[in-house]
């Protein structure tokens, strides 16, 4: 039987459909990927999350006294500037325990000078963008950053990174906000696809004249005619965003609507897609890990959203689930899924990849411990407690950190961070 499905994913991919042979792919993984409990090298014990908690609030407390400091002229102040970096690698380490920096692997590849470029153009682009909305935009600058230290290409800020990640605030958020009509949501797409498919259909208002501009970003990096591949993979994460729409439409009886292949499809080709946009074109195995990247993501997300999810009556498959079973087997099926991925030795073998890949790993399992602290009660009492040992913190850390920083620092602190950092490189 499994041949057989083998032999029909093969399929797919011989007559052309990429997106449709990768999520049958790996759906079939998910499947076959066990749900037992978590593999973790180490508990931390109760006396060790409690010095760890200490250690987060010394370091937050010293880096508001620093920023307090702040010297007015950001090209000044060297010693300043090397402080900052030092409480971050302290952290790093103290928590970590990374003897290699992760910090100082990242800033030598250029990640910190990338920020502040991406800072720049972006305020340039848009002067009266949201902060919370660039903040968005850098986490897929930095998943582009580490795609390119993958394929061992130098870490820059290209047009096609910076246009891209700009397009995450401007269309996720429009087609997430509830306040929005779905049938203006549908006629956005549209105007959205003829762009991408090189048409030129003039914008209705600021919001699409700025994506518009963006679409045309990416053109000056990667010609039409030669570069197809990368436009198809926008048509692709297009696609896969109309599809995501049948999630806003309320609560669906099960089997009603593929639920998992939606969430397969939108996170898999949101990073098929920067894979595209980094390199041009892939191979059959880079495609599949950057697909099974976006999968994990979209689906740690799913797991963060789950409460917000249940509210807004957006079908995911932890939100459909948690009204009638816990999460504690989808969520170990998670972890083992994102190892099942992180451990194929196909791809990405390097001593700089699988440095890359064990950060994943890392920021995944801190993200979906995270996510299992603020939505306990959707978990059965006894998981929390047994998955709680191997977590740096205690759960109930997690909300009040969040709370102190939200409190301590505002969003300018931040881009103030992420400036200076690049200076001093």
């Amino acid at each position: 039987m499994t041949e057989k499905i083998n032999e029909g994913i093969q399929n797919c991919y011989n007559t052309g459909d990429l997106v449709e042979y990768l999520k049958n792919k790996y759906l079939l993984l998910w499947w076959e990927t066990k749900n037992d409990f978590p593999r973790f090298e180490n508990e931390t014990t109760y006396f060790n999350k409690l010095k760890n908690e200490s250690q987060i609030d010394k370091f937050r407390k010293k880096l508001f006294i620093e920023l307090e400091n702040l010297p007015k002229d950001k090209d000044d102040g060297k010693e300043w500037y090397n402080n900052i970096l030092s409480l971050i690698k302290n952290i790093e380490f103290s928590i970590l325990g990374h003897e290699n920096s992760s910090i100082d692997f990242f800033a030598d590849k250029g990640y910190s000078l990338v920020t502040e470029a991406f800072l720049d153009e972006a305020r340039n682009f848009d002067s009266n963008i949201e902060i919370y909305d660039i903040f968005q935009a850098i986490r897929n600058v930095w998943i582009m950053n580490s795609i390119q230290i993958l394929f061992d290409i130098e870490v820059e800020l290209t047009p096609s990174i910076f246009a891209y990640s700009m397009l995450y605030p401007y269309t996720d958020n429009y087609l997430d906000n509830t306040m929005v009509s779905l049938e203006d949501k549908i006629n956005f797409n549209q105007r959205f696809k003829e762009w991408l498919l090189g048409k030129e259909v003039m914008p209705i208002n600021s919001h699409e004249e700025s994506i518009y501009r963006l679409v045309k970003n990416i053109e000056e990096q990667y010609s039409r005619d030669q570069n197809s591949e990368v436009f198809k993979s926008l048509l692709y994460i297009h696609r896969a965003q109309e599809q995501s729409l049948i999630q806003q439409k309320g609560y669906t009886l099960p089997f009603e609507k593929d639920i998992i292949g939606i969430s397969f499809e939108k996170g898999g080709t949101s990073v098929l897609a920067d894979g595209y946009l980094v390199k041009g074109q892939l191979s059959e195995e880079e495609s599949g890990f950057m697909f099974a990247y976006g999968v994990f993501l979209q689906l740690i997300d799913d797991l963060q959203d789950v409460k917000d999810d249940l509210v807004n009556n957006h079908m995911t498959i932890f939100s459909s689930l948690a009204k009638k079973l816990p999460l504690d087997k989808l969520t170990n099926k998670l972890f083992w899924f994102i190892e099942e991925v992180l451990n194929d030795t196909d791809t990405f073998s390097s001593e700089e990849s699988i440095k890359v890949k064990e950060v994943i790993r890392d920021s995944c399992k801190i993200m979906i411990l995270e996510a299992i602290s603020k939505n306990k009660n959707m978990f059965s009492k006894e998981y929390v407690k047994k998955i709680e040992k191997y977590s740096m913190v205690r759960f109930s850390y997690y909300k009040k950190l969040k709370n102190k920083f939200q409190k301590d620092f505002s969003p300018d602190d931040f881009s103030n961070i992420c400036i200076i950092l690049g200076k001093n490189l």
